[in-house]
This record gives structure tokens, sequence and C-alpha cells, in this order.
């Protein structure tokens, strides 16, 4: 099975994140010259979300038990972000 595969099937955003960053470091390891694009390519997806799967495992890395209680990636990207409250603040406005 193929990390690619292996991100389709998982069901869970810190999975996903965890999956793709261990792919992108491992083949940063094997090669010097590999970019963020090149993973992004490897998952059919955007350079945009490799980014941000890189920045959510990073935070995973540093607190993971309040990273793994959010039920959605769009929850840890606000926190992430510095926007805790965001969507409160969204509706009120």
């Amino acid at each position: 099975m193929t990390f690619a595969e292996r991100y389709e099937q998982e069901t869970t955003w810190y999975g996903k994140a965890t999956i793709m960053e261990l792919y992108h470091l491992a083949m940063t390891q094997r090669n010097k010259g590999w970019t963020i694009a090149m993973t992004a390519e490897s998952f059919s997806c955007s350079i945009g979300l490799v980014s941000e799967n890189l920045k959510l495992a990073g935070a995973l890395h540093l607190n993971p038990t309040v990273y793994m209680s959010l039920n959605t990636r769009q929850e840890a990207l606000d926190r992430v972000n510095g926007r805790r409250y965001a969507r409160v603040r969204d509706t009120e406005d």
C-alpha cells in the first residue's frame, strides 16, 4: 500500500496530516531537493493542502492531547492560526 492510498483510507484529520508528514519527511531525507510541490503531486492534491497538513502535524507534535481532542480539521487550523473562537466571532459580526 502506498502512502497516498493509506492517506485516502484514513478517516481522521490528524491521521491524514501525520501520514502526509511522514511521507514528506521520508522523501526529503531521500532527496534533498524534495519540495512541498512534489508531495502535492504524489498525493494528487494542492500545495496548500500539503502546507496545512504539515502545519497541523507540527502542532500535533507540540500538544497532541489538545489537537487530537478537536473534532474537525477546521477547528485545528483555527487553533493553529490563533483563531480559537473564529466561528463565534464570525456569527456575531
